[in-house]
């Protein structure tokens, strides 16, 4: 449980920097039309750390680690993630960069994708939020079911 919440942590903080890091190059803003092709970029660090965290868990364990601790582990680091992601959002989108909303909802319009209600609710802090709190638990059980796959000692 430590090991899940200690590496919940450093996926936030990831997290965050990464967010930060988006807004400093201009993805929110100046390039904010290339955003989607290097926002999922974030990939890469984050399964790093989930595997990083299935090795870590292992080692806790004295070398041995099931396929359904492997899962476990994924599961738990996912809800720590998406229970501080809400955290990290808020800071984010009300104290670094409020108008990030706005911007994307301007562009999604702009640009056809949405109407201008789909995108002012699409592009909010409750939907960002929740779908943050929903995704973390999923994508960390997911992740760690082809990662644990080649980190498990045994099945059972």
């Amino acid at each position: 449980m430590l090991t899940a919440l200690r590496f919940g942590i450093i996926f936030v903080l990831m997290e965050f920097i990464w967010i930060i890091g988006e807004y400093l190059v201009g993805l929110h803003t100046t390039y904010i039309r290339q955003h989607y092709l290097y926002t999922n970029l974030i990939m890469i660090p984050a399964t790093a750390i989930m595997v990083w965290g299935l090795f870590a868990r292992r080692d806790e364990l004295g070398g041995e680690l099931s396929y359904t601790q492997a899962l476990g582990q994924g599961a738990l680091i996912g809800v720590v993630v998406g229970i501080l992601s809400i955290g990290v959002h808020y800071l984010f989108f009300t104290y670094i960069n409020p108008n990030f909303f706005v911007d994307f909802q301007r562009l999604a319009v702009l640009e056809g994708y949405m109407t201008r209600e789909g995108a002012e609710t699409y592009f909010s802090l409750s939907t960002y939020a929740w779908e943050s709190a929903v995704f973390s638990p999923v994508a960390g059980l997911l992740t760690n079911a082809v990662a644990g796959l080649f980190v498990k000692t045994r099945w059972r």
